[in-house]
């Protein structure tokens, strides 16, 4: 009885996540990003809390971007900084003209939780009327990051572009997992912002225009769910004024951003489940979609590693065994190579599709990684998931 549920359990993961493998396989990856394309006026926004280090490191690539001057700015807010951030900002602003600080003091009542409040006051102070995010702790991949995002809206009705946000890449187990579950999530929102379904995108790569955030003030709902989520300053904003027609994906390596990753579990872990509060807000078909796609995974590894497993290691009169006993001749058991046989084909089709997505997001280096993170994603999930109910702290750092 246990044999033939928990065959049945694993039949039916292996087919919905090969009908998702197909799905994610025939979502758009190439970039047709066009450096020449018309320039549109842009404001840069980020925020900084105890950045000196990154602004001093990063912010100059940013500032360096090969873009008329007189129609791109960068806005900084630091939000109530004590380390050496105001004077690492006094000094860019010296050299760059188009570089505008806005500080938060201590004495000021922060209105919003989060980061979120930093960035409303960049929004406020941002002339231009497209709008462009990163972080303090980030870089472009090049001097082109602004006008390949930025060629994404010049002949389109898109006024949001979804971008990708890499990590630099370090050694150990660490920064692999955190690399291979960003290229992960990335295919998961671009693949359903192709499909008309767009829900999330990365707050350190990220643009839209200040029109779509008319009205929200306004929703009582919307501004509920935002001022008493800490995070969500990225996808809680895409739930709500992204469509299928306004939204675009550039893709392009040259238009990625890419962050400091996180150095220790804790820090890292600390940082997911501030990030995972946000996801019980998303459309609930979507919150469907993701949930089942996460679910049919887990069970996949779980129930059907363990099948593969007892049928090499149990003796041909046990039901999970490769073999099975007619009278006193051991005969095939054809179910148990089935089970096996999709379990194999399974991860071979993800392992092929994750190589197409690593060439187009640049992380080709990850692709030996594969299956350990796919594994690591299922154990992740498991452990993950309660903090989808749960209150985080209000502070973003």
């Amino acid at each position: 009885m246990l044999h033939s549920l928990l065959t049945l359990i694993a039949l039916i993961a292996c087919l919905i996540q090969l009908c998702y493998a197909v799905f994610f396989a025939l979502s758009k990856r190439r970039d047709n990003s066009n450096i020449n394309a018309i320039k549109i006026p842009t404001s840069v926004i980020i925020c900084a809390k105890n950045e000196a280090i990154n602004l001093q490191q990063f912010l100059p690539f940013v500032l360096a971007q090969d873009y008329p001057q007189e129609l791109f700015e960068v806005i900084v807010v630091n939000d109530q900084s004590t380390d050496d951030t105001a004077e690492v900002l006094m000094k860019f602003a010296a050299q760059y003209p188009n570089l505008k600080i806005i500080t938060i003091t201590k004495e000021i009542v922060k209105t919003l939780p989060g980061k979120k409040y930093a960035l409303s006051k960049g929004i406020a102070a941002a002339k231009f009327e497209h709008l462009l995010l990163t972080d303090a702790d980030c870089k472009p991949a090049s001097n082109q990051w602004l006008s390949l995002i930025n060629s994404k809206v010049k002949s389109q009705k898109s006024k949001l572009v979804l971008g990708y946000g890499a990590y630099e890449d370090h050694p150990g187990i660490l920064n692999k997992f955190i690399r291979w579950e960003t290229a992960h999530t990335c295919m998961q929102y671009t693949s359903y912002a192709t499909a008309g379904l767009p829900y999330m995108g990365v707050g350190r790569n990220l643009a839209y225009s200040k029109s779509l955030l008319q009205g929200l003030e306004s929703d009582v709902a919307f501004q509920e769910i935002y001022t008493n989520t800490p995070s969500g300053d990225d996808d809680l904003l895409i739930c709500k004024i992204a469509t299928k027609d306004n939204v675009a994906v550039c893709l392009n390596k040259e238009a990625h951003t890419i962050s400091v990753p996180q150095k220790t579990w804790a820090t890292w872990w600390k940082q997911k489940t501030r990030h995972m509060s946000t996801g019980k807000y998303y459309p609930q078909k979507v919150k469907s979609l993701l949930a089942l796609y996460a679910l049919s995974h887990c069970l996949y590894w779980f129930v059907g590693l363990f099948l593969v497993v007892m049928a090499f290691a149990t003796k041909p009169d046990s039901p999970f065994s490769l073999w099975e006993i007619d009278c006193v001749v051991k005969m095939p058991n054809y179910l148990t190579r089935l089970i096996i046989l999709l379990f194999f084909i399974r991860l071979f089709v993800y392992w092929l599709n994750a190589a197409h997505w690593y060439k187009a997001l640049n992380e080709k280096k990850l692709l030996l990684f594969y299956p350990l993170g796919d594994l690591g994603w299922a154990l992740y999930n498991v452990f993950l998931s309660p903090y989808i109910f749960w209150k985080n702290r209000q502070a973003w750092k």
